[in-house]
């Protein structure tokens, strides 16, 4: 990509996120989950531009994952990179079933085997990881003891030795819930807003590669945005032409662009 394409991705992106949101130029399959899906990776991508280096933090966290050759040990990977993103003393990873829509924990870090077991199923909307399923949103909770939703639980957190969390969404590419990633702070804390964006992206990145495994990604093949810029992250050997010498993330978000742009300017 040429020094002026650099200069000149903001302004294409606003473009093609405009294209997006103007229903003149959508096509008849560019239902709303797209248009919605389509600015959430805009969004990332213009987060991106604005932070480079949050996203090399990104494809550091996130480029060997798909190269993990088994779920087992993909998920304490993925658990790992969330526990250094965030910089916490606690975490775990459920997966959602989709028979019974509860969220069940499948790996963890730090917690005893009575905070496993009062936590082995959630599908309630108490603790932050059922509140984030419902929702399909990262959501905080600085101080477990200020959150009066989260009063149920307050006794098991207390015996587990936690005063925060924040759970955030694992999504494959065309946005489907796979699971759940939290991570938990010993002292009331909200991590930095750079921090938890961060934590937004790795959330697809790391739930596109559960879904592989699980099987999900193939059968709903989602939107060409999304898979762009995900595999471009997750594969960058693959992905990346070896001639490029502009910055990787940089290029990662032209390759987004150039979708948004084929994408709107289809005929209709």
């Amino acid at each position: 990509m040429s020094a002026n394409g650099i200069q000149n991705l903001p302004e294409l992106l606003e473009q093609a996120g405009d294209g997006y949101r103007n229903p003149v130029t959508l096509s008849p399959v560019c239902t709303q989950t797209l248009r919605r899906r389509a600015e959430h990776f805009a969004s990332g991508a213009r987060f991106g531009l604005r932070e480079p280096g949050a996203m090399q933090r990104l494809h550091d966290a996130t480029k060997d994952l798909r190269s993990v050759p088994r779920l087992s040990s993909l998920l304490p990977k993925v658990l790992e990179g969330a526990l250094s993103l965030t910089g916490a003393d606690f975490g775990n990873i459920q997966i959602l079933d989709p028979a019974t829509g509860s969220l069940k924990i499948v790996t963890h870090a730090g917690f005893s085997p009575e905070f496993l077991g009062y936590f082995a199923v959630v599908h309630d909307d108490h603790a932050a990881c059922g509140r984030a399923a419902r929702q399909g949103a990262q959501v905080v909770i600085a101080d477990i003891h200020t959150d009066p939703d989260f009063a149920p639980h307050r006794e098991i957190a207390a015996a587990a030795g936690f005063r925060a969390v924040q759970s955030t969404p694992l999504s494959d590419y065309a946005g489907h819930l796979i699971g759940m990633v939290s991570t938990h702070f010993r002292r009331p804390h909200r991590p930095p807003e750079r921090d938890l964006r961060i934590m937004e992206l790795y959330g697809d990145f790391a739930g596109e590669a559960v879904a592989r495994h699980l099987g999900t990604s193939a059968q709903h093949p989602g939107d060409p945005i999304g898979r762009a810029l995900v595999s471009a992250l997750l594969d960058p050997a693959r992905a990346r032409p070896a001639n490029v010498s502009v910055p990787f993330e940089l290029w990662v978000m032209s390759q987004m662009t150039a979708s948004f742009a084929r994408r709107t300017s289809a005929p209709t």
